[in-house]
């Protein structure tokens, strides 16, 4: 099964890489369990569960992993605050971490997908309301779980916090706040139709780690860098080159500088270039999507046999 280790939980060692995967989807409860296994087998530490209409709940979601495997942590990543009553959340969260035996993971972000806000016929505030907002309810949030009479009572003390953003002002209340600071790794294009994301670059990507390093001001964190796509097997080139057509507006130059993609010939260069980012950038959390998890499965089994082996 997967690795759970207490200490880990309360993120008080931090030398190990810790890798995730982010839950897409399942056409049954069979394919569900089957994907939680194979999630364990593969070497991952972390199932996340997203907060998107159109996909599954996350903390149904979430809860039904932590029936199946009794190792993975579990992480919401991440919730739209605009969705969320901050007493409910708290109840949400205590409960999941109450019946998993500690293994919870609040993230929570901004939010940035309109659409689904009117949908679901709730605000879509301006940016700046949204980052107040985000930063309000973490108060709140850890308030309530700190309290020693909130019902149900979390086994974790704290409950873990992740704070996902890519924005200056969102990475500044990850800094402040949070146990693991999620890199999103897509960011709005200026004067662009809104929804409209591209990846980040290396250079703005070290900018933003080292706004958050000065900021955290000595807090230990973990810091999570999302893959947005995964390919081992073919040349960089290649996978940048269908990534570069999927997405307007990117060229191939422009894919293969950003850290949130991961394309190698082969693992061992995959699990290299994982070693490189976190000297550069300190990245010590991996997530990718569901669709990549099998590539970054061999990634894992290479980087843990250690460089050279």
């Amino acid at each position: 099964m997967g690795r759970h280790d207490p200490a880990g939980s309360r993120l008080t060692a931090m030398a190990d890489m810790q890798f995730g995967v982010a839950f897409h989807g399942a056409e049954s409860a069979h394919e569900f369990a089957g994907l939680i296994r194979r999630a364990s087998e593969l070497g991952f530490d972390v199932f996340a569960a997203p907060d998107h209409l159109g996909m599954a709940g996350p903390f149904t979601a979430l809860a039904a992993a932590a029936a199946i495997d009794s190792g993975l942590r579990l992480r919401t990543y991440v919730l739209n605050v605009g969705f969320w009553n901050q007493a409910l959340l708290a109840r949400e969260v205590a409960t999941l971490d109450l019946l998993s035996g500690g293994r919870a993971e609040l993230g929570i972000g901004a939010g940035y997908v309109k659409s689904e806000h009117d949908d679901a016929r709730l605000p879509f505030l301006p940016f700046a309301e949204r980052t107040e907002a985000l930063e309000s309810a973490v108060r709140e949030i850890r308030r309530r779980l700190a309290d020693p009479d909130h019902q149900p009572r979390p086994v974790q003390q704290p409950v873990p916090l992740m704070v996902a953003a890519m924005s200056a002002q969102g990475l500044a209340i990850a800094a402040r706040h949070a146990e693991v600071i999620g890199f999103a790794g897509l960011r709005q294009v200026r004067g662009e139709r809104l929804g409209t994301l591209t990846l980040v670059s290396a250079a703005e990507t070290a900018e933003r780690v080292g706004q958050v390093r000065e900021q955290a001001a000595g807090r230990q964190y973990r810091s999570d860098v999302l893959l947005q796509h995964v390919v081992v097997g073919q040349s960089p080139a290649e996978s940048a080159a269908e990534m570069a057509t999927a997405v307007p507006g990117l060229t191939v130059e422009q894919v293969l500088d950003s850290p949130f993609v991961l394309y190698a010939e082969n693992a061992a260069s995959a699990a290299k270039e994982l070693r490189r980012r976190h000297e550069r950038y300190g990245f010590d959390s991996i997530t990718t999507h569901q669709p990549s998890m099998e590539a970054l499965g061999e990634v894992i089994a290479a980087y843990r046999r250690g460089p050279g082996a």
